[in-house]
């Protein structure tokens, strides 16, 4: 057991690759088929607007030059790490 998790350790991050089934680009709920990278967006979105509520509170906004690019920005960022972390 414990040699196993250090096998998986020694790999990184790439054991992940092999947990998840890569042959299904969908969610199915009932006869309705949900592609994963619309799940993504929409978590990527909504963590990047909390990032961006949480910075307009504290007041870090104002050190954003560009405040709808950076945003956009952060939206890329958490839906690929999000990708990264959870494909199908």
């Amino acid at each position: 057991m414990v040699v196993a998790i250090e096998s998986l350790l020694a790999l990184g991050p790439l054991f992940l690759v092999g947990l998840f089934p890569m042959n299904q680009a969908e969610i199915q709920f009932g006869d309705l088929l949900i592609p994963w990278i619309l799940v993504v967006g929409t978590i990527g979105f909504l963590l990047a607007w909390l990032v961006m509520a949480i910075f307009e509170y504290t007041g870090l906004s104002r050190f954003v030059w560009h405040l709808p690019l950076f945003f956009i920005a952060l939206v890329i960022l958490f839906a690929s790490l999000i990708g990264l972390l959870f494909r199908p």
